[in-house]
């Protein structure tokens, strides 16, 4: 990883997220976990060039459940990991960290 690449992962590291479950499914939707990645980068880091997110897999509304992310960034590709710290209710909070 380019020095560029780490300082930029260090600099967005463990970003919490919140995001709600809807009706009866006990997960998060990748496709609002690829848009809270996005949207917490860019608020971290709004002078980057941001492609398109992809995850693995739906996020399971577990704690401790994870989710691996990829990113373009600045013409690079950067992967996070979504992981569920907490569930109240039908709020699922998350962070992401590099890896």
């Amino acid at each position: 990883m380019t020095t560029k690449r780490r300082t930029f992962a260090a600099a967005v590291a463990a970003l919490a997220l919140t995001a709600g479950l809807t009706g009866c499914s006990k997960e998060v939707d990748n496709g609002k976990v690829e848009e809270q990645l996005t949207a917490a980068l860019k608020r971290s880091a709004p002078d980057r060039d941001y492609g398109k997110a992809d995850c693995n897999d739906d996020l399971k509304a577990e704690v401790g459940e994870t989710a691996d992310c990829e990113i373009e960034v600045d013409g690079a590709n950067i992967k996070y990991k979504a992981t569920v710290k907490s569930v109240e209710g039908d709020t699922v909070n998350f962070e992401f960290t590099p890896g």
